[in-house]
C-alpha cells in the first residue's frame, strides 16, 4: 500500500470538510483506508546533527539534540564512529544506551580523521542515525584564553582587614595559557599563594592588611591554615535511568570545576509533588544511585549536590518523574556487533558486551550452533545489571560458529543470534610426502601430498 498525500490549491483556513472536497474520490478513499493510518507508536526519528566540541588529537566530545520520539519515551542513544577509508561503524562503548546528549569519545587514533553518528533508541527499536556532515580530523585546537568570571568579582569585594581572600576563576584557552594576577599593573608576589591549572586559577592571600596614606598596619595571623579550594562547582546533569513501583535509579554527571580540591562525594535529595521541604536521601561516592522505598504513583523531584572539602556546590535537579512499575519486553542491542559477525585471530581474547533491556530483569541463556554453551575456565559468561558478556580466552578455531542469546521474562521471550569467525594459520599437510618425476618438458622433481 502506497500512501499519498495531495497539496490543496487554496491556502484560505478550511475545515476538514473543505479538505475533503479538495481531494479526488478515489485517492479520498485510499487515503482514509485503516493501511494508511499513521501507527501510533515508531522509532525516533534522526537526533539532530552531531557537533563536536573539545576536539583533541585522540579524543572529542559529540553533542546533539533530542529527536521526534515516535511517540514512544526515548530510552537511550547509540554513538559510532568510522576512521576514514573504512567501512566499518564502531560503537563507542557505555555500559548502557546513553541517556543524555553528549558523549567523550576517547583513545582513538591520534591525528585520525573520523565520522561520527548517532541513533536514539525507544521501545520500538532504533531510529534513523544522525551524522557529522564533514570529516573531523582529530588535532588540538588553538583557543583563544577566556575567563569565567562571577557576577560577585565584578564588583568590588569588601574584606575585613585581618581576614583572608579567596579567588576562584575558571579559565578556558588552549595550550593552557598563562596566567599572571596583578594589583595595580604590578604582579602579586609575596604573602599572596597562587595556584594556577588547566581549567582555574585561585589566589589566596590569608592575613590582609589594612592601608592607609600613613602606610600599612601590621599582619594579624589566621588562627586556622587557610586551604586553597572554594567548593566545587554543581554537577552537570542529573538523568533518570530507571523506575519501579518502590524506586527511582539516578544518574549524573561530574562537576565542570571543582573547586581546587578533590571531590569527597555527594549528597542527593528528594522532594515530593506539593511539599517545599528537601529530604535528605544518602551520601555517596559514584556517580550514581538507587533511591528505594519510595511510595508509589508519588511524583518526585531530585538533585544532586557535589562535596569537597570546602563545601557542597549548588545542587542539580533531576526532571519529576512518578514512582511506578512500568514492565517492558525483554530485548537486545546488538548495535555494536558489525553485521553481527565477530572476528578474530586465533589466540586473541573474545569479549562481546550486550546491553539487556526488559523490566522485570530476562534471565539469560546462552547457546552455540543450537547447543547450550559449555562453560569451561576459557569460555564463560557474565551478567551484569544492564548488559550480558561472552568471554573466551585465547580463542582457537573451535570457537567458530553461531552464537545465541535468549532473554524471558513474564511478558516474552527474544533471541538474538550473531556469529564468531576466528581466524588460523592452515595445519600442516597429512603425508606421507610423494616423490615424482617431471615430464619432457622440465625434467626435475615435484612433491605431492594429501591435505
Amino acid at each position: 500500500v502506497v500512501c499519498v498525500s495531495s497539496p490543496l490549491l487554496s491556502t484560505r483556513p478550511c475545515s476538514s470538510a473543505t479538505v475533503k472536497e479538495a481531494i479526488p474520490t478515489s485517492l479520498l478513499g485510499l487515503l482514509e483506508s485503516p493501511e494508511c493510518q499513521p501507527d501510533p507508536s515508531s522509532p525516533p526519528g534522526p537526533p539532530s546533527k552531531p557537533e563536536t566540541e573539545n576536539v583533541t588529537n585522540n579524543s572529542v566530545t559529540i553533542t546533539w539534540k533530542r529527536p521526534y520520539d515516535g511517540g514512544l519515551e526515548i530510552t537511550g542513544y547509540i554513538v559510532e564512529h568510522k576512521k576514514e577509508g573504512e567501512e566499518e561503524w564502531v560503537k563507542d562503548k557505555s555500559a548502557t544506551p546513553l541517556r543524555i546528549t553528549e558523549f567523550v569519545i576517547a583513545n582513538l587514533q591520534p591525528g585520525g580523521k573520523y565520522y561520527f553518528r548517532v541513533s536514539a533508541m525507544n521501545a520500538e527499536g532504533f531510529g534513523e542515525a544522525a551524522q557529522t556532515e564533514d570529516l573531523i580530523e582529530l588535532v588540538d585546537r588553538m583557543e583563544t584564553p577566556e575567563f569565567e568570571l562571577d557576577a560577585e568579582l565584578r564588583r568590588t569585594l569588601v574584606v575585613k582587614a585581618g581576614n583572608s581572600i579567596r579567588i576562584f576563576v575558571p579559565i578556558k584557552g588552549r595550550p593552557p595559557p598563562e596566567v599572571t594576577w596583578m594589583k595595580e599593573d604590578i604582579p602579586l608576589k609575596g604573602r599572596a599563594h597562587i595556584d594556577t591549572t588547566e581549567s582555574y586559577t585561585l589566589l589566596v592571600i590569608p592575613d590582609l592588611r589594612a592601608e592607609n596614606d600613613f602606610g600599612i598596619g601590621e599582619p594579624v595571623e589566621m588562627p586556622d591554615p587557610v586551604r586553597a579550594s572554594q567548593a566545587p562547582t554543581r554537577p552537570e546533569k542529573v538523568n533518570i535511568a530507571d523506575i519501579t513501583k518502590n524506586s527511582v535509579s539516578l544518574v549524573w554527571t561530574k562537576p565542570k570545576h571543582d573547586g581546587g580540591n578533590r571531590i569527597t562525594g555527594y549528597v542527593i535529595e528528594a522532594q515530593k509533588k506539593g511539599s517545599d521541604q528537601w529530604s535528605h536521601v544518602t551520601a555517596v561516592k559514584t556517580l550514581d544511585y538507587v533511591v528505594k522505598n519510595l511510595n508509589e504513583n508519588e511524583e518526585y523531584t531530585f538533585r544532586v549536590m557535589a562535596v569537597n572539602n570546602s563545601g557542597r556546590s549548588d545542587p542539580c535537579n533531576s526532571r519529576p518523574v512518578v514512582v511506578k512499575e512500568q514492565n517492558t519486553e525483554p530485548e537486545f542491542d546488538l548495535h555494536g556487533i558489525c553485521h553481527r559477525s565477530v572476528i578474530a585471530k586465533a589466540g586473541d581474547d573474545i569479549k562481546v558486551e550486550i546491553p539487556v533491556f526488559g523490566h522485570p530483569k530476562p534471565s539469560i541463556s546462552w547457546k552455540k550452533d543450537d547447543q547450550t554453551l559449555k562453560l569451561t575456565p576459557r569460555v564463560n559468561t557474565e551478567d551484569t545489571p544492564v548488559s550480558t558478556i561472552l568471554s573466551i580466552g585465547e580463542c582457537t578455531r573451535s570457537d567458530s560458529g553461531q552464537y545465541s542469546i535468549t532473554g524471558k521474562n513474564m511478558l516474552g521471550t527474544v533471541t538474538e543470534i550473531f556469529t564468531v569467525k576466528v581466524h588460523d594459520i592452515p595445519g600442516p599437510p597429512k603425508g606421507p610426502i610423494k616423490n615424482s618425476t617431471c615430464g619432457v618438458l622440465y625434467q626435475g622433481l615435484y612433491n605431492s601430498w594429501v591435505e
